[in-house]
């Protein structure tokens, strides 16, 4: 059989595997979607920077005990239709298959593994993308989170001034992952996140936009969202990726963004985008979305670059490019909007 995708190479070498995207928030990638993409049938769900960023975490099929996997951090490009580049998976599948052949889960000599660091479709995540990756895989598999684990977890339940310092960071996003399992820890950063020092409250709200915390953590995180302390506001947005699809959180962000701030607005479009397509706030048109008071707010601040940059963005993005063409060629948009979407289309002429 002659292999043509990535998807098939890894089941072509009797291997299982799990796939993450790790360009917005680390989360699992299911095995039928990671087939289409490889196949270009259907685009990549996450794009930046016209790129997928993506881990596959594969092994060897058909053995007593998991052993430990392999592991490829792999950057492709996508084309205008946001399909994984053919050529691309061809030249890295080809790589690959001259170092080891098709048993890709063989040992690897340190020579192999430094010819195949060359490839120019593999890179190295943030140390947190890592560490949120490595959280998720060790709560799947059922495996004990990391030695770090007790110190973050004893430190968020009683925070004391200077312990920060002495945390791993996998020990934070292993807390992060385990707080279903931890009601007091929960209680605990519900009742001190706005004060626990800022190192600390900044790995803990980048650990946590790439789960899914309790319920309770939202209700208490959302009030936050208008603090007067930038900092705390752009944390609190980020804990909270995990629930914008739900109705509070929309309704929260639409109270908000009339009054975002340059950096917010990022934040909601690398990792709340969901929320832009849900329910408006109460007293906007039925039907409509967060997305045109998102966009009004983002062409108030007059800025074309930032405006040029998350359009874009949001453009590439398949769950909110419909929302954002439908709203832009509206006959009726407010003057702020319709002058800055004028701009930015002749821009790209």
């Amino acid at each position: 059989m002659t292999m043509t995708n990535l998807a098939e190479l890894l089941s072509e070498s009797h291997s299982d595997y799990l796939v993450y995207d790790l360009g917005r928030r680390v989360q699992p990638l299911e095995s039928q979607v990671f087939d289409a993409i490889c196949a270009q049938q259907r685009p990549y769900p996450y794009p930046l920077q016209d790129h997928a960023w993506f881990a596959v975490v594969f092994w060897p099929k058909l053995q007593a005990e998991q052993p430990e996997p392999f592991l490829w951090f792999l950057k492709m490009p996508l084309d205008e239709r946001g399909l994984l580049n053919h050529a691309a998976q061809q030249e890295f599948m080809a790589h690959v298959i001259a170092l080891l052949g098709q048993q890709i889960t063989g040992a690897l000599s340190d020579e192999q593994e430094q010819q195949l660091q060359q490839s120019a479709y593999l890179f190295t995540p943030s140390e947190a993308k890592r560490a949120a990756l490595h959280a998720q895989l060790t709560t799947t598999w059922q495996r004990p989170p990391s030695r770090y684990f007790s110190a973050a977890l004893t430190e968020f339940q009683t925070p004391t001034p200077d312990g920060w310092q002495h945390l791993g960071l996998q020990g934070i996003h292993d807390v992060a992952m385990r707080l279903a399992e931890h009601p007091e820890v929960v209680k605990a950063i519900t009742e001190n996140f706005a004060t626990y020092p800022e190192p600390l409250q900044n790995a803990l709200a980048e650990a946590l936009e790439h789960t899914q915390p309790p319920v309770q953590l939202r209700d208490k995180l959302l009030p936050l969202l208008n603090a007067e302390q930038m900092q705390l506001r752009m944390n609190a947005l980020r804990a909270l990726a995990g629930f914008a699809n739900t109705a509070e959180m929309q309704q929260a962000l639409g109270q908000r963004i009339p009054l975002a701030t340059a950096d917010e607005l990022v934040i909601i479009t690398a990792r709340l985008w969901p929320a832009l397509i849900g329910a408006s706030p109460e007293g906007a048109s039925s039907g409509s979305s967060l997305m045109e008071s998102y966009l009004l707010r983002l062409a108030e601040l007059n800025n074309a670059a930032l405006f040029a940059g998350i359009v874009r963005d949001l453009l590439r993005l398949p769950e909110t490019r419909i929302f954002a063409l439908g709203l832009v060629q509206r006959n009726d948009l407010p003057t702020p909007l319709y002058q800055a979407w004028q701009q930015f289309i002749g821009a790209k002429s």
